[in-house]
C-alpha cells in the first residue's frame, strides 16, 4: 500500500513537471490561452489517468484477496472451535453414559441374592460371589476326584464350569451380559480414556475377578476373553486363589497387565 502511494505521487510529480516546463516556462505568455490545458490533458494526463485507473483495479484486487485471506483464516478458526466444541460434547455425553452404566452395573450386583436350602442362609450383593466361587471350587474338586485319572485337567475344568453355569445361569446371566456390553461400549467409543477401563476394573471384587477368569476360559465367555486381554482385566486377580496354579497358563499373559501371574506359586511355596 505504501509503495503504490509513492508510485502514484511519483507519476503525479512527473505530470506537473511536464506541464510547467512545456507550457509555463517554454511559452509563459500564451501557453494557457492557446489551449495549453487541453493539450496537456489530452497528451499527458490521459495516459497517467489510465495508469491510475489500472492501478486502482490492481489495488481493488489486492484488497479483495486480502479480505478473502482474512475471511478464510477466520473460518478456519471457527471450524477449529466448532470441532473442539463437538469433541467436548461427545466426551461429555460419553462420560454421562459411562457413569450411568457403572451405576446400573452396581445395581445389578446388589440385586443378586442366593438362598442355601441346606443351612437356610441367605446372601445378597457381592457376598453372593464368594458363595458362587465356593460352589465352583466344590464342583471342580468333585469332578477332579472322580475323573482325574481318566480325563485331562482342561476337560475337567471345562466340565466343572459348564455344570456350575447350568446351575447359576439365572443369577449370573444378566451380570455377565451387562458387563460385557459395558466393555464393548467402552471399546467402541472414541472418547474413552485409559482411566475409564481402570474405573470399570475397580468395580470388581476378588471373587468377581475369579469367576470372570474362569468364565473367559469357558465356551460361554470366549468373546469376553478378547476384552479381558485388551483391557488387562486381571491386573488385580488374586492368582493365589485360582483352583490350580497351572490355570494361570491358560490365559494370555497380556490379560494380567502388571500382575505377575505366577505369584500364586511364589506365595504358596513360602508357607
Amino acid at each position: 500500500m505504501f509503495g503504490i502511494s509513492l508510485l502514484m505521487l511519483f507519476f503525479l510529480g512527473i505530470a506537473i513537471s511536464v506541464f510547467v516546463f512545456r507550457y509555463a516556462l517554454a511559452d509563459p505568455e500564451g501557453a494557457l490561452a492557446k489551449g495549453g490545458w487541453g493539450d496537456f490533458i489530452g497528451g499527458t494526463l490521459n495516459p497517467i489517468l489510465t495508469f491510475f485507473a489500472f492501478t486502482g483495479v490492481l489495488l481493488s484486487i489486492f484488497l479483495q484477496r486480502l479480505e478473502l485471506g482474512l475471511t478464510r483464516r477466520e473460518l478456519e478458526r471457527s471450524a477449529d472451535a466448532l470441532e473442539k466444541q463437538i469433541t467436548s460434547i461427545e466426551k461429555q455425553n460419553f462420560e454421562v453414559a459411562f457413569f450411568q452404566m457403572l451405576s446400573t452395573f452396581n445395581a445389578i450386583v446388589d440385586s443378586i441374592d442366593l438362598y442355601n436350602k441346606a443351612n437356610g442362609m441367605e446372601s445378597s450383593g457381592r457376598d453372593c460371589f464368594r458363595v458362587f466361587y465356593t460352589r465352583l471350587n466344590k464342583i471342580y474338586r468333585e469332578n477332579k476326584e472322580k475323573g482325574g485319572k481318566l480325563h485331562s485337567g482342561d476337560a475337567i475344568l471345562r466340565l466343572s464350569y459348564f455344570n456350575f453355569w447350568k446351575d447359576h445361569q439365572l443369577e449370573l446371566g444378566h451380570y455377565f451380559r451387562f458387563l460385557f456390553n459395558t466393555f464393548r461400549f467402552l471399546d467402541e467409543s472414541p472418547a474413552r480414556e485409559v482411566y475409564h477401563a481402570k474405573l470399570l476394573r475397580a468395580q470388581l471384587s476378588d471373587q468377581e475377578l475369579l469367576l470372570l477368569y474362569y468364565n473367559c476360559l469357558s465356551e460361554q465367555g470366549k468373546k469376553f476373553r478378547e476384552y479381558a486381554i485388551k483391557y488387562e482385566l486381571f491386573d488385580n486377580l488374586p492368582t493365589v486363589r485360582l483352583l490350580e496354579d497351572s490355570h494361570a497358563d491358560l490365559m494370555d499373559e497380556k490379560a494380567f497387565g502388571g500382575n505377575p501371574k505366577y505369584n500364586s506359586k511364589n506365595i504358596r511355596s513360602s508357607f
